[in-house]
């Protein structure tokens, strides 16, 4: 994935920082299926003037649709590297949710009562970590192990939902065993 920090610069005249803005485009995906470079750009920009997309920005959005179609779960949280403090962290990943929220709605993502409990609870958990402040306590490991599980959670919880909302076709019948995005046939000798 494209390094949070050019994103983040690339992202400095703009209304959201990289977390953010990464964030926005994945709520618009899970709400969508897709989202268009222009569509993501207008609800991230800060004013109307900033017609291009800085490259690192537009490798972002690349990534992301990408990641997102990719059956092998390659979609991750656009967040600090870990040598940022875990306070900075943790604030990226409130942002984080906080975007999500804001593009899966400016998207027109379905009301969470509407959808499979599973696909609903991650919609509910997002908004609840949105609302939440992260408090650190005096264990710097246990803090960063709940950290870790939280973003975690919510990489698989936006998969899931993404899954849930835009099914990937079934691959057609009689489809090549190992094709890309399907499983080898029964009876197949190699695993790649």
């Amino acid at each position: 994935m494209v390094e949070f920090e050019r994103v983040d610069e690339a992202l400095d005249d703009a209304a959201v920082q990289a977390a953010e803005a990464h964030g926005v485009l994945s709520g618009m995906l899970c709400a969508a299926g897709a989202a268009e470079l222009g569509d993501w750009w207008s609800n991230i920009r800060e004013d109307e003037s900033q017609v291009k997309v800085p490259e690192p920005v537009r490798e972002l959005h690349a990534e992301t649709v990408a990641s997102l179609a990719d059956v092998t779960g390659t979609f991750d949280l656009m967040l600090p590297e870990d040598e940022a403090s875990l306070e900075e962290r943790a604030e990226a990943l409130h942002d984080w949710c906080q975007g999500f929220l804001y593009g899966y709605g400016v998207a027109g993502g379905r009301d969470p009562g509407k959808l499979p409990e599973e696909a609903a609870e991650v919609l509910r958990d997002i908004h609840q970590f949105a609302q939440a402040s992260f408090d650190l306590g005096e264990d710097t490991e246990e803090d960063e192990q709940a950290y870790s599980d939280l973003v975690e959670y919510l990489r698989v919880g936006v998969l899931l939902l993404h899954e849930t909302l835009h099914p990937r076709p079934e691959p057609a019948a009689g489809a090549k065993a190992g094709a890309a995005g399907t499983w080898p046939q029964a009876g197949s000798r190699t695993l790649h």
